[in-house]
């Protein structure tokens, strides 16, 4: 029986037609390289997925810290221009009006006040306090207290209101010369000043004699205020006569020593 079955399978075999007599090549099965498909290399795509994976990364490290970078200068652009604005605020405090004789406005800090701006105002202060008479003294003071502190103020009007009457009963005139003055300054815009002079007194056409007298002043620049011509200020005064000053000047010497 099994040769029978052999015997077929040869005969079938035999008698079948192939390609050789169909005139056809055998087609051939290819198997394709082991880790490529339809022509690319699967082997390398692991390496360029942790390519692509670390180029995303460092994208994203190069901007969080350019970001980071970015508020940064904004923090410190914003805090400098805020620091220049607050010096400039500073500047500006010590920044003051000084024009004699003039009602508009003159920008002036402490340190670049001109020597001749202040001479003058010296100069009209101790004119309008000694160059009086029964006519004009209440006019002459009150100018000048226009540029006194309050303090000074109320402490000039209980000193000098016996003198004012005795002016304006006794119809007595006064005028004062200015022999030496002193002006001594420090770099916050204060003044102090120590004036030699010499004052005429006249009663009715009269001449009723003359007294050397010092007179002392603080001064301090001051920021505007409206109705002030210039701005320096007076914080004191004190008028003496030259004899008395000498002792007190001599007195604080001693001491010192």
């Amino acid at each position: 029986m099994n040769n029978k079955l052999k015997s077929l399978k040869e005969f079938f075999k035999s008698s079948m037609i192939g390609p050789k007599e169909k005139g056809m090549e055998k087609g051939q099965i290819q198997t394709p390289p082991n880790g490529t498909y339809e022509g690319v290399d699967l082997r390398l795509l692991p390496r360029f997925i942790s390519y692509k994976a670390s180029l995303l990364k460092e994208k994203m490290t190069l901007k969080t810290v350019m970001a980071i970078l970015l508020i940064l200068f904004c923090f410190h652009y914003f805090g400098t221009r805020f620091e220049v604005a607050s010096l400039h605020k500073k500047l500006r405090e010590k920044e003051y009006i000084l024009a004699p004789g003039v009602l508009d406005f003159t920008t002036a800090s402490p340190q670049a006040v001109p020597d001749s701006y202040v001479n003058d105002a010296v100069t009209d202060f101790l004119s309008d306090l000694g160059n009086v008479s029964a006519n004009n003294i209440d006019e002459q003071y009150n100018i000048l207290k226009r540029f006194m502190s309050d303090k000074l103020k109320v402490t000039f009007e209980m000193e000098t209101g016996d003198w004012v009457e005795q002016v304006k009963s006794e119809g007595i005139s006064q005028i004062l010369t200015v022999i030496e003055k002193e002006i001594k300054t420090d770099e916050e815009g204060n003044y102090r000043v120590i004036a030699t002079a010499r004052a005429d007194f006249y009663a009715s056409g009269q001449y009723l004699g003359h007294e050397d007298q010092v007179i002392e002043m603080a001064l301090q620049l001051t920021s505007p205020k409206k109705g002030k011509r210039w701005y320096l200020q007076i914080t004191s005064l004190s008028l003496s006569k030259a004899d008395a000053f000498k002792v007190k000047t001599d007195l604080s010497k001693g001491t010192a020593k």
